[in-house]
């Protein structure tokens, strides 16, 4: 059976890394949420938040359509973005219509070590226009977001992973879970 890895959590966390290395791990290709989004805004522009939410809804859509495409290739997908519970939804639906196993790595973190992780990205990292349009660089919106965001249901097969620091990244049980999953 083919097989869709889901990787979400909070912001900051190392998702995209974490992807990346699973993604060399395993051969398998990988879709970020924030690669798309920065192509769309390069391309179409944004002035405001509100137009940088209908950035967001475009881009969920474009990996949808591209999941969708690419179950006909018959195989194995990582798609990495802080999911919420109507787009994890949704991916399962088209992983269940397509044959697809899923399985969702959820990356949760301390939040006042992950705000100083992304107070990082952004004043050291050279971040993309389309994250900077968020309060979330106070730490109160930041928590309060966070918060909000860890109330989502996330359905099926879930392996939780504490991200206060990057050793899941190399952590050998953690891996072999994850191994256990993709190569059987």
């Amino acid at each position: 059976m083919k097989k869709l890895l889901l990787i979400t959590g909070d912001l900051a966390t190392g998702k995209s890394t974490f992807a990346n290395i699973l993604s060399k791990r395993y051969d398998t290709n990988v879709f970020y949420k924030d690669s798309i989004k920065e192509v769309i805004g390069d391309t179409i522009g944004f002035s405001n938040r509100e137009e940088n939410l209908k950035l967001s809804k475009a881009t969920m859509e474009l990996m949808f359509y591209t999941f969708s495409e690419f179950c006909k290739l018959d195989k194995n997908l990582i798609l990495e973005a802080n999911f919420h519970k109507a787009e994890l939804d949704r991916l399962h639906n088209i992983a269940y219509e397509n044959n697809y196993e899923v399985l969702t790595l959820v990356l949760r973190g301390d939040v006042e070590i992950l705000h100083k992780r992304y107070l990082n990205r952004i004043y050291n990292e050279n971040r993309h226009p389309v994250h900077l349009s968020t309060t979330l660089d106070v730490f109160d919106d930041f928590k309060e977001y966070t918060e909000y965001s860890r109330k989502e249901e996330i359905i099926g097969k879930i392996i939780n992973i504490n991200a206060d620091s990057f050793s899941y990244q190399t952590n050998k049980d953690i891996l072999e879970s994850i191994d256990n999953f993709m190569r059987n």
